[in-house]
């Protein structure tokens, strides 16, 4: 399809047929890609495109061999061969800017195109002719060689005024458009600066994020082994207590034991001393009272009475033997627990039990516990818990005092604490208390890890430790639990 709005004139004729003719051309192929804008046909517009850049080209070469070839001034010349290169220049430009929209190429190269040929053949092109065909040089305008009129005639002064404008004009819009160019190509490598700029920031923050990921997932192993590490402390601290609890009822099960094998074996010496006289009792008397001599010898009323008293006490030593493993079992449960509702008291009871070896050395042990609702929660880290404040009551007692253990609820929490008399803690590290490393015992007594692992793990709970201390009055830390997060749907924080 073409589209006709740029249609050949006479106005347009320069004089000189074969400028005429590539006019024409020209003319046609700006129509024609008027026509390709019309269809939206983009893949057409490269081709146009091609194709009047090809025979501009072409036409430019012919104008400037038909000026060198008439003679005509050589400043004129130069200005001519300017203009087409400026044309050229714009084309280029214009392919450049629009090349990933061919349509809009085809768009306001039909403009250029059009805006440009009738300033170029009315203007440089005629008024190039018109000096040919007088003869005269580009700089000289003398009356007598305007009278003389040929093909073009003479130019009114009027035309030349508008012309004169237009060029005005066009070199002031070539000047802004050359201006805007420059300041696009700026800004695009201004941007694409930024872009590699932006580019390499976003590098290093990927290489920062996974250092940090890198980081992060050390500093939990780490934790883990802190908190397996303290609570291997927590049963450190216990073991010479928990041994002792173990040793004495199977020392004396062991004593009671020999006894009763000592006695079994009084009990058979009669048993066979009756045994090989069965026969001569009921004729001897001598034999009889041979009899009677060993029974008093081996007091087999006192083995009858203490050998009752001696199975009672072994059974109670077993009996504290299983409470203590028990007890230890329920404190060091595993992870295999998991989160599931528990009885807090009960894993408070088995602590003090496993504690109090250790407790009973410097304080006694007063509960003041209240039942409690059962809870979702992880058990055997909420036992760690107590054993650190426990273990941490202790060595804050001088050489005697008391230890509290309290228990209460209301609508939304859940609550366990433990309160001692002891030193105290200065208001001045009450802020700091819970921090990792933290301590103000002396070296060797301690790492300052028991507080900052009780308050992760009631942390994992959604939970919090209140302290209230005073020096020289003693400390209590209260773990409070929130209820309903602990026992709804959701669970705690895995």
């Amino acid at each position: 399809m073409t589209l006709e709005a740029f249609l050949w004139e006479e106005r347009f004729a320069t004089g000189i047929a074969l400028i005429d003719a590539q006019h024409q051309r020209l003319i046609d192929l700006v129509n024609r890609l008027g026509g390709v804008q019309l269809e939206q046909a983009a893949a057409g517009v490269v081709e146009m495109v091609a194709e009047v850049r090809a025979y501009a080209d072409y036409h430019f070469r012919t104008e400037e061999a038909v000026w060198q070839h008439q003679g005509a001034d050589a400043a004129e010349q130069a200005s001519h061969r300017a203009a087409h290169h400026e044309f050229r220049t714009r084309l280029a430009e214009l392919e450049h800017d629009f090349a990933s929209r061919p349509l809009e190429l085809a768009r306001v190269l039909h403009e250029f195109l059009c805006s440009w040929l009738v300033m170029h053949i009315l203007g440089n092109d005629q008024e190039m002719a018109r000096r040919i065909e007088l003869g005269v040089a580009a700089d000289v305008d003398r009356p007598e060689a305007t009278a003389r009129t040929g093909f073009l005639g003479p130019a009114r002064s009027a035309d030349a005024a508008l012309l004169q404008a237009i060029r005005r004009l066009y070199a002031a819009l070539s000047t802004i458009n050359t201006e805007l160019r420059e300041s696009n190509r700026q800004l695009d490598a201004r941007v694409r600066e930024r872009t590699r700029e932006l580019s390499a920031s976003n590098e290093a923050l990927a290489r920062e994020r996974d250092r940090l990921a890198d980081a992060n997932r050390q500093l939990v192993e780490t934790r883990s082994r802190l908190l397996a590490s303290e609570r291997m402390a927590s049963i450190g601290q216990l073991a010479s207590g928990v041994a002792d609890e173990i040793n004495n009822p199977l020392a004396f099960l062991g004593t009671n034991l020999n006894t009763l094998a000592e006695y079994l074996d009084d009990v058979f010496a009669v048993v066979d001393a009756y045994a090989a006289r069965e026969a001569l009792i009921a004729q001897d008397a001598s034999a009889l009272a041979s009899l009677r001599a060993v029974k008093e010898a081996k007091t087999l009323d006192l083995v009858r009475r203490d050998a009752a008293s001696l199975i009672a006490e072994s059974r109670a030593g077993v009996q504290r033997v299983k409470r203590i493993v028990q007890d230890l079992a329920t404190f060091a449960r595993t992870d295999r627990a998991g989160w599931q509702f528990n009885d807090l008291l009960a894993g408070v009871e088995s602590t003090i039990n496993l504690a109090l070896p250790t407790i009973q050395q410097k304080a006694v042990v007063q509960r003041e516990l209240h039942p409690l609702p059962e809870v979702r929660c992880h058990s055997g880290q909420l036992n760690q818990v107590f054993m650190i404040l426990l273990v941490n009551a202790v060595q804050a007692m001088g050489q005697s005092g008391a230890i509290t253990i309290r228990s209460g609820a209301d609508q939304a929490t859940v609550w366990v604490e433990v309160e001692d008399d002891g030193c105290g803690i200065a208001p001045e590290n009450h802020a700091r208390i819970f921090e990792p490393f933290f301590t103000t015992r002396p070296v060797g007594q301690g790492v300052g890890l028991g507080l900052y692992i009780a308050w992760h793990l009631v942390h994992q709970h959604r939970g919090r430790i209140e302290l209230d201390s005073q020096p020289g009055v003693g400390s209590r830390f209260r773990v409070v639990l929130p209820r309903e997060s602990l026992t709804g749907e959701g669970g705690a924080c895995r």
